[in-house]
Parts: C-alpha cells; sequence; structure tokens
C-alpha cells in the first residue's frame, strides 16, 4: 500500500508540479509486451544543441509553445515516466489493475522534420532504464533502446507512436513471487502510444 501511495503522488507532481508556463496531462500506453499491459504519464524537456537553448518541455509528450525556437534539430531530450498495470491480462499470467509499477529514465535525441500552421513532426531515439515493482514482486530493473518513428502535435493536441526494443526481454517468472531467476531472456519489442492535451497558453 505504502508503494502505491508514492508512485500516485509522483504522478500527481508530475501532472500539477511541471515547470510553468504550460502545462498538460499525457496518457501513455504500453500496449503489448510479454508481461502486464502499462499504462502512465512521463516528463521531458528537449534543450536544442545548435541554439544552445531550452526548446521545450512537455508533460509526457505535450508542447510548450513559448519555448519554441524554431530550430530543426538535433535536441537533447531527458525524460522519465511512472507506469501502472491496467489490469489487462497476458496470454499465461493474469494481472490487476495497479499490480505492476514501472518508473523509468528516458534520455535520448530527436529531430524536428515540419513545423508550419500550428503542425511539428518530431522524430527520436533514446535508452530507457527501468525499475519494475509490486506488491508480491521482488524489484528488478530492464534495458531498452526507444525509437519514435513518429511524434505529431497539432495546436493543443499531440499524438505518438513509440517503441521500446529490450535486448534480454520480460517473461512470467519475473511477475510472480519468489526469487529473480538470472538467465538470458529473448529479446522483445514493445510498442507505445501516445496523447495528451495542451492546456497552457500557445
Amino acid at each position: 500500500m505504502g508503494r502505491r501511495i508514492v508512485v500516485m503522488g509522483a504522478l500527481v507532481f508530475a501532472l500539477f508540479g511541471a515547470p510553468r508556463p504550460s502545462h498538460a496531462g499525457l496518457l501513455e500506453i504500453i500496449w503489448e509486451m510479454s508481461g502486464p499491459q502499462m499504462i502512465g504519464i512521463s516528463y521531458a524537456c528537449m534543450y536544442g544543441v545548435g541554439s544552445r537553448s531550452l526548446e521545450q518541455c512537455r508533460v509526457g509528450q505535450f508542447i510548450s509553445r513559448e519555448l519554441k525556437t524554431g530550430a530543426k534539430g538535433p535536441f537533447l531530450v531527458l525524460g522519465g515516466g511512472v507506469f501502472g498495470s491496467t489490469g489487462k491480462n497476458s496470454a499465461t499470467q493474469n494481472y490487476d489493475w495497479g499490480e505492476i509499477w514501472m518508473v523509468a529514465l528516458e534520455p535520448g535525441v530527436a529531430l524536428r522534420s515540419y513545423d508550419k500552421e500550428d503542425v511539428q513532426v518530431h522524430h527520436g531515439a533514446g535508452i530507457s532504464y527501468e525499475l519494475l515493482f509490486g506488491d508480491d514482486i521482488r524489484r528488478f530493473d530492464k534495458f531498452a533502446f526507444t525509437v519514435t518513428p513518429i511524434d505529431v502535435a497539432y495546436k493543443r493536441i499531440a499524438v505518438g507512436l513509440k517503441l521500446r526494443l529490450y535486448p534480454h526481454g520480460f517473461t512470467d517468472d519475473e511477475f510472480k513471487p519468489g526469487p529473480l531467476i538470472t538467465r538470458d531472456r529473448p529479446f522483445e519489442a514493445t510498442i507505445g502510444f501516445t496523447f495528451s492535451v495542451i492546456v497552457g497558453p500557445h
């Protein structure tokens, strides 16, 4: 119960304690993996390498247009997120809502391919270091490469696609009580969908 309170507190802070002048809530869902389906929010800032300035900050994938410089990139991105299980079962195991939690640190780089008439298109790549825990499982970590094939924002709405590529994927035993088994696990790729609403001024 204490872990859930801490995680929910982090979610509230990420939503309402983000730096102003604009902020928004983001929904990201990791649709399918060899384990629980996950849903959560994240925070990230982009720093322009060429312009040497803060380009934009996002709660999840939101665009802060007050910080827009018009640069194409590359941008350095530092972000992170908090995710919880949705209650959707895997093919071989049942999961409850909020039974499994994941905290992720996700640095990377991004490029802007289009910026015209209230539309911005971004593409990115990076890494993800993840810590997973829950009520009845031992804490364990994962490493993944991340790829954002496309992220599109129009005015106050942004949607994107995010892939996580795990050299050592997930197996059922990691989400069961008892000691963790140290062994090689097969490569795994997951797909994530992002949606956000920009609530701050343009």
